[in-house]
């Protein structure tokens, strides 16, 4: 058997193989052999056929595809134990480049037989640069109001309605009103648009903004008319888009009486004692949650800064595995929300299809990152402590509960996410971050994205059944 390598696009190593007649004539033989041994022919007893009429009952079509697809199988495997260099840094399978109906049609079992076949590999990653980044990161400042905003979303929550009479509708109220949807060019009440006895909680975050704009202040009796245009997330779909009149008539008004702000109410909606420990739990929340976005902008900066510096090829097989990882994600996070029987209407070989096209950028994106932190690893020596990975695995079984859940491969993926932080890391302290204000970076990065961005995505136009 020869084997020639080539390096080829996409991180894959070529393989040409030449083999020699005599191993697909033994594989012939032996596959004759144990066909007449184990054929049942009509009028012999099994294993006394002659082999000829074996031979014709099997087909010399599919006898010489047994016999190819046993070869093809064997010779990969030796040409790829041959070649250690490259069985090391394999990823998955062969993919055989030669058109197997031609190597079919061709084949001749006993005769010499040429094919060419690929198998990726690990990607060679090149970093001309990965310490030493200057780069700007959007600060996220405590907004300390959310605290007083959270509690007045569970005031309104465990707020007594009452009947109104003395006073005008206001912001938290809950109104019943007769809402009609005129077409605006014909004055015609659009069917199956509006409501009678529509009860409506005041609240731009509940309705059309518009409408509860426009009935702010408004009495029993009155009616309010709106002009807009009907909304995409309301139906019926038809209307979509139409230039419309709402017509509102109030008939009740209830009001909200919100409990105190006391110990009562925070030990009714947590497990704080004083309404002093629940503030300051959530100005802790969102104190910390202001430190997790800046942490994250400051990550994404020098993340874009480093992979800017990057040269890799990236394999076809990792970006499959990527996209079949986001794919999931996302599968189980409807799944978690959604109706399972709907789910497995919902979950088409279609959908999964355009999901995975949708995914493909960020599934690039994350490789990219992943193997220029990968390489960083590489080249300063970074670790993961132990006992530290020990500890981490520890705490994850214990809070998943699973008993299905394999230890080893918990170990390696979390393995992989330690190493990545550790790296992060080193990476932010051998570079600058300078903190800017919030919002200020935003017109740069809009201006960056751009037609030619998904210039370099490499197409996967495989679809995966698992997922």
């Amino acid at each position: 058997m020869k084997v020639t390598l080539e390096k080829l696009p996409a991180s894959q190593i070529g393989f040409d193989i030449e083999v020699e007649g005599a191993k697909s004539q033994a594989i012939y033989d032996r596959i004759v052999k144990d066909l007449t041994r184990t054929m049942q022919v009509p009028g012999f007893r099994k294993g006394k056929a002659p082999t000829q009429l074996v031979l014709r009952q099997v087909g010399t079509a599919r006898l010489k595809v047994n016999v190819l697809e046993e070869l093809l199988e064997k010779t990969l495997n030796e040409a790829l134990a041959e070649n250690k260099e490259v069985k090391d840094k394999a990823l998955g399978g062969f993919q055989l480049i030669t058109n197997i109906e031609d190597l079919v049609l061709t084949f001749t079992p006993g005769q010499e037989v040429s094919f060419k076949a690929a198998i990726d590999v690990e990607p060679e990653v090149t970093l001309n640069k990965y310490q030493g980044f200057t780069v700007q990161a959007e600060e996220i400042k405590p907004d300390l109001s959310e605290v007083d905003r959270t509690l007045n979303e569970f005031q309104v929550r465990k707020a007594t309605i009452v009947p109104i009479e003395d006073r005008p509708v206001a912001l938290n109220d809950v109104v019943t009103v007769d809402l009609k949807v005129l077409d605006r060019a014909t004055g015609e009440v659009l069917p199956d648009a509006g409501e009678d006895d529509f009860q409506l909680d005041v609240d731009e975050k509940a309705f059309i903004p518009e409408v509860i704009t426009a009935i702010i202040g408004a009495a029993i009796d009155d009616v309010v008319e709106v002009e807009a245009i009907f909304p995409e997330e309301y139906s019926p779909e038809e209307y979509v888009g139409k230039e419309i009149k709402y017509v509102v008539t109030i008939k009740s008004i209830k009001g909200r009486e919100l409990p105190a702000l006391d110990d009562e109410f925070a030990q009714s909606i947590s497990d704080k004692e004083t309404i002093a420990e629940l503030r300051e739990m959530l100005e802790k929340r969102v104190i910390n949650e202001a430190e997790s976005k800046t942490q994250a902008n400051k990550e994404r900066a020098i993340l874009d800064a480093l992979t800017a510096e990057l040269e890799v090829d990236l394999p076809v097989t990792l970006l499959q595995q990527e996209l079949d990882f986001l794919v999931r994600q996302q599968a189980n996070y409807l799944q978690e929300r959604i109706d399972p029987a709907m789910a497995k209407q919902l979950f088409t070989k279609e959908l999964v299809k355009e999901m995975r096209r949708i995914s493909q950028p960020e599934a690039v994106n994350r490789l990219r990152r992943k193997v220029a932190l990968d390489k960083i690893a590489e080249l300063e020596n970074l670790t993961v402590d132990d006992a530290e990975l020990k500890e981490r695995v520890a705490e994850t079984l214990e809070a998943i509960k699973d008993p299905n859940i394999d230890p080893a491969r918990l170990a390696s993926l979390i393995h992989e996410e330690m190493k990545t932080e550790i790296a992060v890391k080193w990476l932010i302290e051998h570079s600058e971050i300078e903190l800017v204000e919030q919002g200020s970076l935003k017109p740069e990065i809009l201006e960056s994205i751009s037609p030619e961005t998904d210039a370099d995505v490499v197409t996967v136009d495989a679809t995966s059944e698992e997922a």
